[in-house]
């Protein structure tokens, strides 16, 4: 799951984020990252010379005055900027495994589209307070304090676009709202997820929304990429899959929580994809003792196994709980009813 905080200047969302981590929450802070970005990557740094000249770096350093100058010239330039800066900045914090991200600028910059979040919260104060903490901090006049503010985009289009506020004035309760805020979303992250199997493509996929004749899908791996699934793909819950025994067939999910709790919420422990038959078989046998010796193959364990790595990998490990079928999980399915 993806949150994002943002805010208008003044607002207070830096203190918000400092709260957070009395949560055991840290916040990837998107203006602190893209200046080291800006330092360490040689992406950035090859843009931004080709973009700007020779004169973007002194000494191996971002050249401030005349990236600044180059950024005031008009909202073209920013943007162009915007776009070498920012996909290596949305990098960095896909591969951080942080789950928060802050940033000011999350709407007017396009961040929003390059990630897919799944809350965004927006930080709020009236205009009175944000300027009085916008003088405080930066020594300067009303009237600048309010230059800046109203550079950017409007308090009240943030949270038009937000899932979320929390009113950072300064006499709300803040502990009370981020327990709330907190509360909600952990419920909404322990809703059933429906993950699939498409024949002929490997790995597994997480359902992320439905059309009316296609799935929105999401590959559980590093990439997490997104693309439509359609009835053609042959498309499968895992809920809806079970295994042979000599009596009765046993849902996947009680398998793979067998599985789970041998290895203690590890991921296997032998090697599956290159030990001999008996070894696979043997170990297959101490999770489900009288599975069918027959119409249960040795390629049929070796993917009941990578499917429990890769969800295991992804922190899916409640399987009881976070994979029961839902209803429309099969593309065949909704078309009938429809």
């Amino acid at each position: 799951m993806k949150i994002a905080i943002t805010g208008g200047i003044g607002s207070g969302k830096s203190y918000v984020c400092k709260k957070l981590g009395e949560h055991g929450i840290t916040v990837y802070d998107c203006d602190k990252e893209a200046k080291r970005l800006m330092l360490s990557s040689e992406e950035i740094r090859h843009g931004l010379t080709k973009l700007i000249g020779k004169q973007a770096y002194v000494d191996g350093k971002p050249n401030k005055p005349v990236l600044a100058q180059f950024l005031l010239q008009s909202e073209h330039n920013k943007q162009l900027v915007n776009a070498i800066v920012h996909p290596e900045v949305a990098a960095d914090f896909l591969h951080s495994e942080k789950q928060w991200l802050e940033s000011a600028i999350l709407f007017e910059s396009g961040f929003d589209h390059r990630i897919h979040f799944d809350h965004v919260v927006c930080v709020t104060a009236p205009i009175e307070v944000r300027v009085t903490r916008v003088m405080n901090r930066d020594g300067i006049s009303r009237e600048k304090a309010l230059e800046w503010i109203h550079a950017q985009m409007p308090q009240e289009e943030m949270l038009k676009r937000s899932n979320f506020e929390i009113s950072n004035d300064g006499v709300t309760d803040l502990d009370s709202q981020i327990n709330k805020l907190l509360n909600i979303i952990n419920k909404k992250n322990k809703m059933v997820q429906t993950i699939l199997s498409i024949a002929g493509k490997p790995g597994l996929y997480k359902l992320v929304s439905r059309g009316k004749m296609n799935l929105i899908v999401e590959a559980l791996d590093e990439t997490h990429k997104r693309m439509p699934a359609f009835s053609t793909d042959r498309i499968t819950s895992l809920a809806d899959i079970a295994m042979y025994t000599d009596a009765e067939d046993v849902p996947l999910m009680t398998i793979l929580a067998s599985i789970r709790d041998k290895e203690e919420g590890k991921p296997v422990s032998i090697n599956f994809k290159k030990c001999p038959s008996k070894e696979l078989r043997d170990y297959f046998a101490e999770i489900l003792p009288d599975f069918d010796r027959d119409r249960v193959h040795d390629s049929d364990i070796k993917k009941l196994f990578q499917w429990y790595d890769i969800l295991v990998n992804n922190g899916i490990t409640d399987f009881e709980e976070e994979m029961k079928p839902t209803e429309g999980d099969n593309i065949d399915n909704r078309q009938e009813k429809e």
